[in-house]
């Protein structure tokens, strides 16, 4: 057993489960969650949306409950029940009153270790999922983020649609699902966490008695993805334009990771940022401007997001190219203090939120092999001086090639992708 914080401690099982618990007292809920290193970036180019369709598929049914009683299990007792696909990780979550939890991780285990794939429950999901891809497609944002996806890892399915398309939705079957379990879904790849009125020995034991049967045994080897700085335009006769870019950024845990953090955070994190207080308070050139980054274990993401009219997009390029030339020699040490502030707030509200702490630990340890203590965190954040913010953000940005995606009408894009 290792101590990773006051409270936080952490077991690896024999089976090669990992178990992270963080009591919180006074709580009367507990946030439970089973992470799986098992995702979008793992699926082969025949497998697009697989990762995604399965965690659908937990929710129909297992061998020993059906689509029905999964739920009820939960909601009966007043509890919560959810799951999640990223790039990285598929997440399957409970929220249940501290007298529950068993039973919320008897279920979440029942949903990972033991789903049944009938060709009925197969054919009805699939119409589901492909709901949610033609509503997705509906949704400008959406359709960018999965565009800026596809122009920053050509090559790499962590750049794929989680939903995947139609038509790779539609081939899937239950040989498909199989496979994929069995190759990624292994305990060594996957990471009990919880929070909030729970025991770290009683969630020990349960497990233990439980032998949860996992069908991968090994995790699969991950490659990183290389950056590539293609583009994506989708035109629409439409009065918004959406638009984005982005750049290859540091890995989650990186050396540079804070720096660069902050950076973003001063470049267009909020009302007061660079870039929204330039572009949208004082031009009104886009009704929504903004950055930030999407971090996983190997690789990062920096990334500028903006919506405006076809009819102001040339004169929004202009000054946003002006703000990113001035930005690094103008930063000032009060814009530091102040995204320093703005970051640790964001962790101590994090840390009144049980699902949110069940979540962060999860995070820490499959990227960084612990839970790095709060304290610890607000230090390495306090220590980055302005130099090392310039130093960073010059590196990262000296002679780079943009990844940029764009929906709207098409001579507003044909501005953006030059």
């Amino acid at each position: 057993m290792i101590k990773t914080a006051s409270l936080t401690q952490t077991t690896r099982l024999a089976s090669g489960l990992t178990v992270v618990t963080e009591p919180v007292p006074g709580a009367q809920t507990v946030a439970l969650g089973v992470f799986v290193g098992a995702a979008t970036r793992d699926e082969t180019p025949d497998e697009h949306g697989l990762a995604h369709f399965l965690e659908h598929m937990a929710f129909k049914g297992t061998r020993t409950r059906s689509a029905f009683d999964t739920v009820a299990d939960i909601e009966a007792r007043g509890g919560d029940i959810n799951a999640e696909t990223s790039p990285d990780t598929t997440s399957y979550t409970v929220r249940m009153l501290a007298e529950d939890w068993r039973i919320g991780l008897d279920v979440l285990l029942d949903i990972v270790c033991e789903p049944v794939f009938r060709a009925d429950d197969i054919a009805v999901e699939q119409d589901v999922v492909v709901q949610e891809i033609a509503g997705s497609m509906d949704v400008p944002d959406d359709l960018l983020v999965d565009g800026l996806g596809l122009a920053a890892f050509p090559d790499h399915a962590m750049g794929h649609p989680i939903l995947g398309s139609e038509a790779s939705v539609r081939a899937i079957d239950a040989r498909a699902l199989t496979s994929f379990r069995a190759r990624t879904y292994a305990p060594s790849a996957t990471i009990i966490s919880a929070a909030g009125a729970i025991e770290h020995q009683a969630l020990i034991a349960a497990l233990e008695e439980i032998d949860p049967q996992f069908p991968g045994h090994q995790p699969q080897t991950r490659a990183t993805p290389l950056f590539a700085a293609g583009q994506f335009r989708e035109e629409r006769d439409s009065y918004d334009t959406h638009l984005a870019l982005c750049w290859s950024a540091p890995a989650f845990g990186a050396e540079d990771a804070i720096p660069h953090a902050l950076a973003i955070q001063m470049l267009g994190g909020g009302m007061t940022s660079r870039l929204f207080q330039a572009i949208r308070e004082e031009e009104g050139l886009a009704y929504a401007v903004d950055a930030y980054q999407m971090t996983y274990g190997d690789c990062g993401l920096g990334v500028i997001q903006t919506a405006t009219s076809a009819d102001k997009v040339g004169a929004m390029v202009e000054r946003l190219n002006t703000e990113l030339a001035r930005f690094p020699g103008s930063l000032t040490l009060d814009e530091l203090a102040s995204a320093k502030r703005q970051f640790r707030a964001s962790i101590a509200m994090a840390q009144e939120s049980i699902p949110a702490m069940a979540a962060r630990n999860a995070r820490h340890i499959a990227m960084l092999g612990s839970v790095k203590p709060r304290q610890d965190l607000e230090q390495e954040i306090e220590a980055v001086s302005l130099e090392e913010v310039r130093a960073v953000w010059s590196h990262h940005m000296t002679g780079t090639n943009f990844a940029k995606a764009a929906v709207g009408p098409g001579s507003a894009l044909d501005l953006w992708l030059v």
